[in-house]
């Protein structure tokens, strides 16, 4: 079978998902790491990708930041005015956009496109390098949910130039959702969604119905953001070192951009350890700085701040009304203990999903899903509309003695039904038959041999257009 990928690009990192053989997982880039910056700089005539562009020297190089806020076809004056705020190259906005560059002897010129397409290469070097075989490498991606039709196509081709084939680009909450499997639930259940990414944070509430996902809320905010905790952490470091030293980093930009890039790895470190070490060679005045953090000081530090990333979540519940029973928490802030003991406390009584690391979440989602869609090749995915078929009655099925309803009355096309099938050690043949009434007799029978299984197995069903399949594995 071959490798299905997915993609989530944000605008501070972007990660990617692969499902092989049912399994599912986030590659590692040629550093080690399983999420890789958002970053492109030119250094001399040399562009950098990823962690080369986010280290060394910040001042010897341009950079762009956050570019993934101008390939929204809507963005805004706040947009721009962020991007080019965090960013060390000009951005001229006359006609179009267009990011300047100045080396020591020319002006090189790009564009957002232009930037999002090296990201996207950078991440097809990492997936050609996990496969043995020469091929399309096929893929999904996650747009945010507000973004147009037009804005998710101007990420479908620069994944395409980058070398991808590109089968579908599907909303964030959605993969989301897709990465636990949550629309295999056989009961409607209602989830929260809350992605908190570096310099963005929306939630969102779906509806999970008979493998249909549904939007019913959503909020979005472009003034929160993981990166505001990186600078109050920041603050707090180069405070110490002035009481230290008499010297002030915050009066030089060099030291700063030195301090949130260590700041921003601290962060990391303390949502798994209970402490973290930094070290900045030559701050302020080539003086060094060396200080522990304790997870407690940190969670003190962002004390302040936490009810303003709770309060649009909040208004978000308060609004639908109804129970919601499962949190999915997504972006490299969430793995910050103390903001996800913050969202589970508005909603005692919902299940937390954590398997999966919160800023790969998104990938892994756009990976199971581009799975899918090639276990269904002639499953067309390009209109923004579709009409949907869905199942007319209940659907039960039997083996042994056991009689389970497999689909409900409404359930749509091409819903997943998987279960653990318990059965003797020693059986050889199982046969599976289906029924519209348990005590009616079967319209379909398939008999598997189960010789060489390992007990208890894998059934999967799978509701197609005009039958069913079943699997066991």
């Amino acid at each position: 079978m071959a490798v299905a990928y997915g993609i989530h690009l944000g605008n501070s990192s972007g990660s990617l998902g692969a499902l092989a053989n049912g399994t599912s997982s986030v590659l590692a880039n040629d550093a080690g790491d399983r999420v890789t910056p958002a970053i492109v700089a030119l250094h001399g005539s040399e562009w950098e990708v990823g962690l080369p562009a986010k280290s060394g020297q910040a001042a010897s190089k341009s950079i762009i930041k956050n570019n993934k806020r101008l390939m929204n076809c809507d963005w805004n004056d706040e947009d721009l005015n962020f991007v080019e705020k965090s960013s060390s190259c000009r951005i001229q906005n006359e006609e179009k956009l267009v990011y300047e560059f100045e080396t020591s002897e020319t002006k090189i010129y790009s564009s957002p496109d232009s930037i999002a397409t090296k990201i996207y290469a950078k991440l097809f070097t990492i997936a050609s390098h996990s496969v043995k075989d020469e091929g399309d490498l096929k893929l999904v991606l996650a747009a945010p949910l507000h973004w147009s039709h037009s804005s998710r196509e101007r990420l479908v081709k620069c994944a395409e130039l980058a070398g991808f084939e590109v089968l579908q680009v599907i909303s964030e909450p959605a993969a989301a959702c897709l990465a636990y499997n949550i629309e295999e639930s056989i009961t409607d259940i209602n989830v929260l969604v809350y992605r908190l990414g570096g310099s963005t944070c929306d939630a969102s509430i779906i509806k999970i119905s008979n493998g249909l996902i549904s939007i019913e809320k959503n909020i979005y905010r472009s003034d929160l953001g993981g990166q505001w905790l990186t600078k109050d952490l920041a603050d707090f470091i180069a405070q110490e070192f002035k009481q230290r030293w008499k010297l002030d980093p915050q009066e030089s930009r060099r030291a700063m951009a030195k301090l949130l890039h260590h700041a921003d790895n601290c962060k990391h470190v303390l949502s798994t350890l209970n402490s973290a070490h930094v070290f900045i060679e030559s701050l302020v005045d080539g003086v060094d700085w060396s200080q522990n953090v304790s997870r407690a000081r940190f969670e003190n530090i962002i004390s302040s701040k936490i009810s303003s990333y709770i309060e649009p979540v909040q208004k978000l519940i308060e609004a639908y009304g109804a129970s919601i029973s499962k949190i999915v928490l997504c972006g490299g802030s969430m793995k910050i203990p103390k903001l996800q003991s913050a969202i589970a406390n508005l909603l005692p009584n919902a299940e937390i999903l954590s398997g999966i690391n919160p800023d790969e979440v998104i990938a892994v989602g756009c990976a199971k899903q581009a799975g899918m869609i090639l276990d269904f090749s002639n499953l067309s995915l390009t209109d923004v509309n579709t009409e949907v078929e869905f199942l007319g009655q209940d659907i039960y099925l039997k083996y042994l003695d056991q009689t389970v309803k497999l689909f409900k009355e409404g359930t749509s096309l091409y819903t997943q039904f998987t279960c653990d099938i318990e059965a003797p050690k020693n059986l050889k043949n199982i046969c599976f038959s289906l029924h519209t009434l348990p005590e009616e007799d079967e319209f379909a029978k398939e008999e598997f041999n189960i010789e060489h299984l390992n007990k208890p197995f894998k059934l999967k069903a799978v509701l197609r257009d005009s039958n069913f399949m079943l699997q066991v594995e």
